[in-house]
């Protein structure tokens, strides 16, 4: 039994233990404050002096700060001497860039964003001060330099506190040990938070320093959650294997887990119509549409309507994005459909133009005014291309040549336009100024087009170039050029003038006719469709068979181009003036845990859909991490991702940015930072295997992550209009499993109220 004096006594002795160990703790953490508050206040006094010592020296050129260096160099210790000579390389580098000018200064308002203590072999100890941009003052013994550039600062990338380092820098080996490894936060020149392993410590408004908790930033959980294309692999087969006769619902158990009886009869029994699938992010719409397109495959193969109608060369997939394009192949190519044609939009467009149009080989301006752009997708034109294509069908023209004229007649009517677009049954989506300023650009690029294009002798029945003509015009008018928008109006123009478009090269000539054998298919699959225009989808439905077996797939929540005129399911299908049956929206989301979904449709707002999906998985809260610069934050983001990668080497993870620039920054301090498995996706070159990929926002669109990390959501990159709205949305939805936000500067005011403060 325990004497209960004993106990007594021994609780005492812990609770003095306690209040012993407690204080040594306050005494640690008042070091740490004390020798980052005067780091600080001699690093910006200097500056201070600097400035109000001497007047800002001439713009010159180069030479005088590159003399001033080197003479530093000739009195600086030796282990100043690199950093120096980093500074004059920035230096020359800016002169042979610019021609001239020095190197930007310092920011004494924020002159840098970490410190590093080093314990060199051989050398003893010395404080580096990561910011954007080197300084060296040896006789203030302060060394800052370019997190970018300096080789020094990988130290601060690559080692913990307390690790012992060996690397080569230039021609010296250098070995040490980390003694202190702190981000710090300056602001107007006053040190504000610092982050170190021993705690995190704010400045309160009166002054004084008060620790506060440091949560624990982990990345963990959620390795294969997001989709692969393996997870495909095999659905079909074990069903085809036991007959025919089976039910029906056995041979799609994925799309049975995603919806109710009613949306699974629609998908799995309707092989014609049009069937319209909406749903928010991860809820399962490309899934439904290239499972369809497997069920079709394997009816029309095992005798359960038209045999042979749904073969792999006879069903066509267009997607937004080649992200999207790669990903929905790797799809079909593990249900046995490796041969359907995948294609984005915009190349299927290019495509077709190239053959319906072989010899209209004029320039095309990606930078369209906006005003134009919304013109030309504006869904009221599609009724007028019709009405006036009648009257050139009824004067029997039915050439290439005529369909082009067609096309430059209407865009060139302003009279035709305005009434069209401006009138009763006009769409509003331009005022009368935005319109001529279109009008104006439509009138002197149209004409220009025709008049440049070779006479009629010179083509075939199909509007190629015939072999040998002469008397081309060698070189085109400056004015004719065409907008990225003129594809889908050239093609539509053609189908209504001269018929179906024609089949790929070496197809087959119609018998007695000059033209090849048309463009047809038995299964239409459009992915994302709401970032395509009403006569981007007319101009699709139109190479469908009579029987019109199409899927359309979107979520007008994820558009990431506004001005197609996709302004609603309704308005696009009632402009097709097609029968389709509307599938109701698809209201779980399987991708997107609850936190995620939460956060995607706050960011919304008021874009919101007004009926809210339902996650059935809850998962890791979102975090909010604010840092001073792109540099401090790239720091802790190779802190977490290294150790991820050892305890889930199959994860996949998106670092999201908004611009290039962002993206490039990042992956430039990640590598720094030995972060594996690290890639930068400029063009849509997607991996699809584990590891990081550093990319744009908009290049995402439709794939899905374990981890999405999205970086610089400030102010600037996100302001408060509907695109950066979308964008937002976008990126946070590919995260299957855990999501993370990252701000270096003024956090974006899209964010969540509640996460800004739990991040204060």
């Amino acid at each position: 039994m325990v004497n209960s004096a004993m106990l007594n006594s021994a609780s005492v002795h812990s609770a003095r233990s306690d209040t012993a160990e407690d204080a040594m703790l306050e005494r640690a953490h008042a070091a740490i404050i004390d020798e980052e508050q005067e780091l600080s206040d001699r690093v910006v006094a200097h500056l201070a002096a600097s400035r109000g010592s001497r007047p800002p020296p001439p713009r010159t050129g180069d030479d005088q700060a590159l003399l001033t260096l080197r003479d530093e160099v000739a009195i600086a210790r030796l282990e100043d001497i690199p950093a120096l000579l980093a500074q004059m390389e920035q230096v020359a580098a800016i002169a042979s860039h610019r021609g001239h000018g020095t190197a930007d200064p310092v920011d004494p308002k924020s002159p840098y964003f970490a410190h590093l203590k080093l314990e060199e072999v051989g050398r003893g100890r010395r404080d580096v001060l990561i910011g954007k941009t080197t300084l060296i003052a040896p006789e203030r013994d302060i060394r800052i330099v370019d997190w970018r550039h300096a080789p020094i600062s990988q130290l601060y990338y690559r080692y913990d506190e307390g690790a012992a380092y060996d690397e080569q820098f230039g021609e010296r080996e250098v070995e040490g040990r980390v003694l202190a490894r702190r981000t710090v936060t300056i602001i107007d020149g006053a040190l504000q938070r610092i982050s170190a392993p021993q705690g995190t410590f704010v400045r309160r408004g009166d002054g004084r320093w008060r620790g506060i908790a440091a949560r624990q930033a982990s990345l963990a959980g959620g390795q294969g959650i997001a989709i692969r294309a393996e997870h495909m692999r095999g659905v079909l087969g074990a069903a085809g294997a036991a007959g025919a006769e089976q039910r029906e619902d056995r041979h799609l158990p994925e799309i049975a887990a995603l919806l109710d009886p009613r949306q699974f009869e629609v998908i799995s029994h309707a092989d014609s119509g049009l069937v319209v699938v909406q749903g928010g992010a991860g809820s399962g719409k490309t899934t439904i549409g290239v499972h369809r397109m497997a069920y079709l495959a394997y009816r029309s193969q095992h005798g359960g309507g038209e045999r042979g109608r749904f073969t792999a060369d006879k069903m066509l997939v267009i997607v937004g994005t080649p992200a999207l394009r790669d990903y929905i192949a790797q799809l079909l190519a593990a249900l046995g459909l490796g041969d359907v044609k995948v294609a984005t939009f915009a190349r299927w467009c290019l495509e077709l133009r190239g053959r319906a149009f072989a010899w209209l080989k004029v320039a095309t301006d990606e930078d369209t005014p906006i005003e134009v752009a919304r013109m030309k997708t504006d869904p009221a034109l599609i009724q007028l291309f019709e009405e006036r294509s009648k009257a050139l069908i009824g004067e029997g023209r039915t050439t290439a040549r005529d369909a082009l004229w067609l096309w430059a007649d209407v865009l060139s009517d302003r009279v035709a336009m305005r009434r069209a677009l401006l009138g009763k049954n006009g769409t509003g989506r331009l005022t009368a100024a935005q319109l001529e300023r279109a009008l104006d650009h439509t009138c002197e690029a149209c004409p220009a087009v025709v008049e440049w294009s070779p006479e009629e002798s010179h083509l075939d029945g199909e509007g190629d170039e015939l072999a040998g003509a002469d008397g081309l015009a060698e070189e085109v008018d400056d004015r004719a050029r065409l907008d990225a928008e003129d594809d889908a109006l050239l093609l539509r123009c053609y189908q209504l003038v001269c018929g179906p478009l024609p089949g790929p090269p070496g197809a087959p000539r119609s018998h007695g006719s000059t033209r090849r054998v048309p463009l047809v298919v038995e299964h239409l699959f459009v992915d994302e469709a709401q970032d395509l225009a009403a006569v981007d989808v007319c101009v699709l439905a139109a190479v469908v068979t009579e029987q019109k077996s199409i899927t359309l797939a979107g979520d007008m929540a994820q558009r990431l181009h506004l001005d197609t005129g996709f302004a609603s399911w309704d308005e696009v299908l009632a402009a097709l003036q097609l029968e389709h049956t509307a599938v109701e929206p698809l209201k779980i989301a399987y991708r997107c845990t609850r936190e995620v979904l939460q956060f995607a449709r706050e960011v919304l707002g008021p874009l919101a859909d007004p009926d809210e999906p339902h996650a059935p998985r809850s998962g890791a809260p979102i975090e909010l991490y604010q840092f001073p610069t792109t540099g401090a934050a790239a720091a802790f983001l190779g802190d977490a991702l290294r150790p991820l990668f050892v305890r889930e080497p199959r994860a996949t993870i998106a670092l999201l940015a908004r611009y290039p620039e962002q993206a490039d920054a990042f992956y430039d301090a990640l590598k720094v930072a030995e972060v594996p498995n690290l890639r930068r996706v400029r063009d849509y070159d997607f991996a699809f295997r584990p590891g990081v990929d550093v990319t744009e926002v908009r290049q995402v669109k439709g794939l899905e992550y374990d981890y999405v990390i999205l970086v610089d959501v400030n102010a600037s990159s996100y302001p408060e209009n509907d695109e950066a709205r979308y964008q937002l949305h976008i990126g946070a939805t590919r995260a299957a499993h855990q999501l993370w936000v990252l701000t270096s500067g003024t956090p974006s005011r899209l964010l969540p109220a509640r996460l800004l403060d739990d991040a204060n």
